[in-house]
């Protein structure tokens, strides 16, 4: 589907719940497609399109203010997105946005538009009015008739968009409405009638599983449009996790048998009995491991007495015990086990492990079992996304992850030109030899930036290692604030509060998208906000992200990233032996690594996740895509 043809609506051409089946066919080298894009002879032509026809709209608009003209809705359900009516539409648009929240599109942010119309993503830099732009392109769709579905990152920022747009959605004759977690099935299906959606994607896929499994009562009108913010974290990023629908089964002897399969575990010793790779946290066990597992019993459960099951329930129990962590991947809270998302670093609600994994860990930390679970549906937003009849999104990192998005989605990446140079300045990356020393640095680069009246974001992998920061803080006498799992429904406050002179915010990835850090004259004059990575992430682009949250629209700003040979990826990714080799390279004043020492472990370790990421990802879909037409859905076949 291509906004060069009739927009996807539900009714007699594409059924009452469109959505595309066949997978569509991507090219055999995308990498190679991705190259060729990017050279000038192809590259310039295309962006000068897109920009003329931006310039043709907003002119078109400014003419409106003194003659207005009605919009021609039906040539435009005839013509697609590509037509001389969508240019007209998308003028009156922004006139409306204007009129109604005050603010003027520009140039980036039309052209933005018209990439997502035409089933494509934009980066747009971080900063640069994503939501406006989506919100332009989402109001031009349902114009046309089109069910669109926003997608967020959140349910909080899609609460938040949702408010922002209703003025203008009014003022065109549209209807928006946000998906609440705790709406009941009639609530939702209300929602999902609005011309326009705006949910998280997680309530999003869990809603269609639910539609699959029943034949009747569907919430969903079916996969017609969907515009994702954040493209890359939904589209990437969480690709990796397959979303299971899943109901309650009553089964007396499960308990028992997570509680046999957690005291096996404990009796295992680390090293010797079973090993954990680092790199991927997959389970192996020894010759003596698997000699203790065969020797087990627990006669009155049958199921045990199953060679693969028993040592299926070990592994589990293993990684309930020894590989799961509290505060980095769950919190605690009212006795009850959250998962904390590792991408965002926030909760994920309603979500939990399968396979009796998730009793097991409640069994660890001493909370009340849930119920076992047995599996009605379950699909990964690789497929899911695929099944959209038009299909397009926002960001502002994609470029290191395009070759994929291509290969995987049949997406392209449009870089939309700002024409503003970025006020940011990544500092040279410093390395230290242990943790003591990389603390040390931490506390002498805040001090200094608080001393010259410039806040401070720090940023963080997980719940524990932002509040041992914090405690390290707190110890110096550096006042601070703290946004993790725990503060997630504080988020916009604290981040508020992030661009004031002097302050100190540390963060997991939760702060680093969604939502904006102001910072007035005087900020800005002492050069901005000053982002402090303590984090390896396992992909550049997630690095950006962060850096991202300084220097804003043109403003000053700074980043550098502050790492030891024992945290992040360094520490998973360098063995002992390694590790023993590069102190020697250690200034013996700071313990620090020259500089190009490392920069060149950081790039290495950061190359070798990516990689192993993307093979995990690929694994999972081609797993995916074999299920295919086989994949049940309740009592149903695709």
């Amino acid at each position: 589907m291509t906004s060069r043809s009739r927009p996807p609506v539900p009714g007699l051409l594409l059924g009452h719940y469109p959505e595309r089946i066949e997978r569509a066919r991507h090219p055999d080298l995308p990498w190679l497609r991705c190259l060729l894009a990017d050279l000038p002879p192809f590259a310039h032509p295309r962006r000068r399109l897109l920009s003329e026809r931006a310039t043709r709209i907003l002119q078109r608009s400014k003419r409106l203010r003194a003659t207005p003209a009605a919009m021609p809705l039906a040539e435009l359900a005839r013509d697609g997105f590509a037509s001389a009516a969508a240019e007209a539409c998308c003028a009156r648009v922004c006139l409306e946005i204007e009129n109604t929240l005050g603010r003027s599109l520009r140039p980036a942010q039309v052209m933005a538009a018209l990439c997502v119309l035409d089933g494509r993503l934009a980066e747009l830099p971080t900063g640069e009015g994503k939501t406006l732009a989506s919100a332009l392109a989402a109001c031009v769709a349902a114009l046309a008739g089109v069910p669109v579905h926003a997608v967020t990152s959140n349910d909080y920022l899609a609460a938040r968009d949702a408010t922002m747009l209703q003025p203008l959605a009014a003022a065109l004759g549209l209807r928006v409405a946000a998906i609440d977690p705790a709406m009941k099935s009639e609530a939702r299906r209300q929602a999902y009638a609005a011309h326009i959606t705006f949910c998280s994607a997680r309530e999003l896929v869990f809603d269609y599983l639910r539609d699959r499994s029943r034949t009747h009562d569907r919430v969903l009108r079916g996969l017609c449009m969907a515009i994702v913010d954040e493209a890359d974290s939904v589209f990437i990023d969480e690709a990796a996790t397959p979303f299971i629908l899943s109901e309650n089964v009553d089964e007396s002897t499960q308990q028992a048998l997570y509680v046999q399969a957690l005291r096996l575990a404990g009796q295992m010793k680390p090293g010797f009995d079973f090993r954990v790779d680092g790199r991927d946290q997959s389970v192996h066990f020894s010759d003596q491991g698997l000699e203790l597992i065969e020797a087990e019993t627990l006669g009155d459960i049958p199921l045990w007495g199953v060679p693969r099951y028993r040592q299926e329930m070990a592994e589990l129990a293993v990684r309930a015990l020894y590989i799961l962590r509290r505060n980095v991947d769950y919190l605690v809270s009212e006795g009850k086990i959250h998962i904390i998302d590792a991408n965002s670093g926030r909760r994920a609600e309603g979500r939990s492990w399968s396979r009796g994994l998730h009793q097991m860990v409640e069994l660890k930390e001493r909370c009340k079992p849930t119920h076992a679970t047995r599996v009605i549906a379950q699909i990964t937003f690789q497929r899911f996304f695929s099944r959209y009849h038009l299909l397009g999104g926002m960001s502002g990192t994609l470029l290191e992850a395009r070759s994929e998005l291509l290969e995987v989605y049949g997406l392209t990446v449009e870089c939309i030109p700002v024409g503003r140079p970025s006020g940011l300045r990544l500092l040279p990356p410093v390395v230290c030899s242990h943790a003591g020393a990389s603390q040390q640095k931490l506390l002498e680069e805040v001090r200094q930036m608080q001393a010259a009246g410039r806040p401070v974001l720090i940023g963080t992998d997980s719940v524990r290692e932002s509040e041992r920061i914090s405690q390290l803080l707190r110890s110096a006498g550096l006042p601070h604030q703290v946004l993790n799992a725990r503060q997630d429904t504080a988020e916009a406050a604290l981040i508020g509060q992030a661009g004031q002179a002097g302050a100190i915010t540390v963060t997991t990835n939760m702060a680093g998208r969604g939502t904006d850090i102001l910072i007035d004259e005087a900020v800005a004059r002492a050069g901005g906000l000053h982002v402090l990575s303590c984090q390896h992430n396992s992909a550049r682009r997630i690095d950006r992200q962060l850096f991202g949250r300084a220097a804003r629209l043109g403003q000053p700003g700074s980043a550098r990233t502050l790492l030891s040979l024992e945290e992040g990826l360094l520490g998973r990714y360098l063995g002992t032996r390694w590790h023993k080799i590069l102190q020697l390279f250690s200034s013996k004043l700071d313990d620090t690594m020259p500089l190009v020492v490392g920069k060149m472990l950081l790039k290495v370790t950061q190359w070798l996740a990516e990689r192993r990421a993307r093979n995990a990802r690929q694994r999972l879909r081609v797993a995916d895509t074999q299920q295919g037409g086989g994949q049940l859905f309740g009592t149903r076949r695709e």
